[in-house]
């Protein structure tokens, strides 16, 4: 007990009181490239056509991306486990836009005003497309979230993009079906929870740089650093052992950096530029680009003895 039920200080519990931990933002280089990116107004379009022609003379602009002129390399930005259950299903920038905030094109300038005047005079237009909004009605619904001919799923189970359909899984522990129906009451029922967004004070940011091995180094603010190296392995085409990811404090989290999400975008100007660039996400960002906790429904059947033990469960998501 001289280790069990005593008080032990934070090693770093002075320092936070301080004020004085850094965070991502506070590491990042002066000189580094300030990445913007366009986002959707839609909630699903197809990109017509994208013009950046008057965006690339304002001064100080370095690097314009949209899907015409990046490689499109699918992959999944889910940084949950390995291996990876989640299809390859997104690309940085593709020529279709999901929900409203999904990246159209991105913009690196010398500083925030040049690129966010860059980005003003970027020129699209979108075939505006019927969205599908009602989870519970997307394995039935004509309309497919993702229409494209490439077939995404490469480890994921049960995925099935005619019925909208990510992934399936099973888990059983006995055979509740049989045990249920000996069952002496039996209880049914659906519950529903809302989405919801963590609103952790520090939003996604990152910055990144060439190092003296030529590896591509990404300092972000996430819970993931391990599988964010994987992913943005599959996404840049570039063998692991040519990124590392460095993870400086976090300014909160709560699951809402356990996906890869700014990363991609000045990592991407990185490699195409050479230069160190920096992305700081805005709070209308992380509500509308990011991933939130999801709203579920849940049917639970439960089933029981007169005395009230439970015998058997048997859940659906």
């Amino acid at each position: 007990m001289k280790i069990v039920n005593q008080s032990i200080s934070k090693i770093d519990g002075p320092a936070l009181v301080k004020g004085t931990p850094l965070y991502t933002d506070d590491l990042a280089p002066a000189n580094a490239l300030i990445v913007k990116v366009l986002r959707s107004p839609h909630a699903f379009a197809k990109i017509r056509t994208i013009s950046t022609t008057i965006a690339q003379k304002v001064p100080g602009v370095a690097l314009i991306l949209t899907h015409e002129n990046i490689e499109k390399i699918p992959h999944t930005r889910a940084g949950q486990c390995w291996p990876e259950l989640s299809p390859l299903d997104t690309y940085i920038l593709d020529e279709y836009v999901r929900h409203i905030g999904d990246a159209v094109a991105i913009i690196a300038a010398t500083d925030e005003a040049a690129a966010l005047k860059a980005m003003k005079l970027i020129k699209v237009d979108y075939e505006v497309l019927e969205p599908l909004l009602d989870y519970e009605l997307a394995d039935k619904s004509p309309i497919l979230v993702h229409p494209e001919l490439e077939a995404y799923a490469q480890l994921s189970v049960g995925y099935d993009k005619t019925q909208n359909t990510v992934y399936q899984t099973q888990w059983s522990v006995g055979e509740s079906s049989e045990v249920m129906a000996t069952c002496d009451e039996v209880l049914t029922n659906t519950y529903y929870t809302q989405a919801q967004a963590q609103g952790m004070m520090e939003t996604q940011r990152c910055y990144t740089y060439k190092d003296t091995y030529d590896r591509l180094v990404v300092v972000s603010s996430t819970q993931i650093p391990f599988h964010v190296r994987r992913i943005l392995s599959t996404a840049l085409n570039l063998p692991m052992s040519k990124i590392r990811v460095i993870k400086p404090r976090v300014g909160g989290g709560f699951g809402a950096k356990q996906t890869a999400n700014a990363e991609f975008f000045p990592a991407l100007v990185t490699l195409l530029t050479g230069k160190p660039a920096k992305i700081v996400y805005t709070r209308r960002e992380v509500f509308r680009a990011t991933n939130s906790r999801h709203a579920m429904r849940i049917k639970v059947t439960l089933g029981a003895s007169k005395d009230g033990q439970i015998k058997a469960i048997d859940i659906e998501g």
